[in-house]
């Protein structure tokens, strides 16, 4: 039986970055596609080359025909929680006798029963999602992958081979998505509370990453500090395992299963698999390789070995896992390097937690040490803002300079008193800006810009192509 039983899908939200992967998936397995949503982009422009019908109007009478007098029989809506309710399109479906299916519900019954490698957590789910299908692309039967960004080489979100077995998922948290899914194996990067517009409380959001392991199959990777609860004897859970990343010489965590050792000498890394798996069928195997990941940063190590850990037990082989460690090119908009220059850097990355901002700014001063940096930030989410301001405020006075946009509201109404201007105030010692889209290069033509780090998951990266051509007038 198909997963989507109608011929006709339409999707409320089809620029989302996760909505448009499935898009892509019902497309290629031959159903006819099209989908609303509010603001043209390059990657809504891919979907119409491909075959697809895009409207930007929420007037029903706008829709394609196909879409517009169809019924429950006929077609099938998916929708994501990020287009708000009071959309005419969801009245117009209503009337139809259409009741629209969230995006999660249809990941969860596309991977159901079906190999499935899952990478969940706070902070790096789309690197090592996209890392990991790149691992089992390289294969000869490949993998269905539904990533969470758009890979640098394939220029794609999704990747798919005929003779694929196991799909690779990025297991999102928010609003609960990730419950929908039952992985074989998957992994839980790390563990810090977001989303609490959703969840309330860090317990609740805790509680959630706790109910999604639950439902794994085999086997849970986690990180060899995260505290996690032991299955009560009536439970039967998936085999734990876990991961860390160590300076070579330094204590190795007890119990781990996955390491990466990083030479204090010339940064290569020696990749450990599988060792200590006392609930594994062969305790005694595991793989050895070494290789100098292709992304920088000690974080984008561990995504490294998390990718490499949930392949190996796809059966990947360590030949195969050193070459992509090394060779991988990254998703968009993660550390995007722009311009490189001895008189001109420019980077463009999606960091929108205080954590991603810290691992941004940490990177960006290892690989150019000694250089002025400038961050452009735009929050994301006043509750974001609100709950997490003076983590927000402390990161953001790490750069020499910085310019604060205003709040990209994405679903949310403003909450009172939380704007950019009361983020900016609470920010200390760093030349700071306010700034907005309009503003923000003649504001920069005031300064002496050395390297450029835009930053944020709203819609700054509409401003990545004039960033870079400032950025590249510097030179001459």
């Amino acid at each position: 039986m198909a997963v989507v039983p109608t011929k006709h899908v339409f999707f409320l939200g089809l620029g989302g970055i996760g909505m448009s992967s499935l898009a892509r998936h019902l497309h290629a397995a031959g159903h006819v596609v099209g989908g609303y949503d509010l603001t043209p982009s390059p990657l809504l422009r891919a979907l119409e080359q491909e075959g697809m019908s895009v409207t930007f109007s929420p007037n029903s009478g706008e829709l394609p025909e196909w879409a517009r007098v169809a019924g429950p029989a006929e077609m099938t809506v998916i929708w994501t929680p990020a287009v708000p309710r009071d959309l005419p399109l969801f009245a117009h479906f209503a009337n139809q006798g259409i009741h629209p299916i969230k995006r999660a519900a249809l990941l969860g019954a596309i991977t159901e029963n079906r190999p499935t490698l899952a990478v969940a957590g706070t902070h790096g789910k789309t690197t090592t999602s996209s890392w990991l299908a790149a691992m089992l692309a390289a294969t000869p039967n490949g993998c269905h992958g539904f990533l969470g960004g758009v890979d640098r080489e394939t220029g794609t979100n999704y990747i798919t081979r005929p003779t694929a077995t196991w799909h690779v998922v990025e297991a999102d948290e928010y609003d609960r998505s990730f419950h929908h899914l039952h992985p074989t194996h998957a992994a839980i990067t790390n563990l810090e509370p977001d989303h609490l517009d959703v969840y309330g409380t860090p317990e609740a959001f805790r509680e959630a990453f706790e109910v999604f392991g639950s439902q794994v199959q085999q086997t849970l990777i986690l990180p060899a500090t995260l505290a996690w609860p032991e299955p009560g004897e009536a439970e039967i859970g998936p085999a734990i395992e876990r991961f860390a990343v160590c300076l070579e010489g330094d204590p190795v965590p007890a119990g781990v299963n996955h390491l990466a050792v990083v030479s204090r000498s010339n940064g290569e890394i020696r990749f450990t698999l599988g060792q200590h798996i006392g609930s594994h069928p062969n305790p005694s195997q595991h793989v050895e390789f070494q290789s100098v990941p292709a992304l920088a940063g000690r974080h984008n190590t561990a995504n490294a070995l998390v990718a490499a850990a949930l392949a190996w037990h796809a059966g990947v082989p360590a030949q195969t896992l050193a070459e992509v460690v090394s060779n991988f090119g990254g998703v968009r908009r993660r550390m995007d390097v722009h311009l490189d220059t001895p008189k001109s850097v420019y980077v463009d990355d999606y960091a929108h937690h205080p954590t991603e901002l810290d691992a941004l700014i940490d990177t960006v001063r290892e690989r150019w040490q000694g250089r002025e940096l400038t961050l452009i930030f735009q929050p994301h989410l006043f509750s974001r803002t609100r709950d997490f301001g003076t983590e927000f405020a402390r990161v953001l006075g790490r750069a020499d300079r910085v310019f604060v946009l205003p709040i990209y509201p994405a679903r949310e109404a403003p909450i009172e008193g939380v704007d950019a201007q009361w983020l900016f105030d609470n920010i200390s010692g760093t030349h700071k800006h306010l700034s907005t889209s309009d503003s923000i290069f003649g504001d920069l033509k005031a300064c002496s810009v050395d390297v450029l780090v835009t930053a944020g998951a709203g819609d700054i990266d509409r401003l990545v192509p004039q960033a870079l051509q400032h950025m590249q007038d510097r030179r001459t």
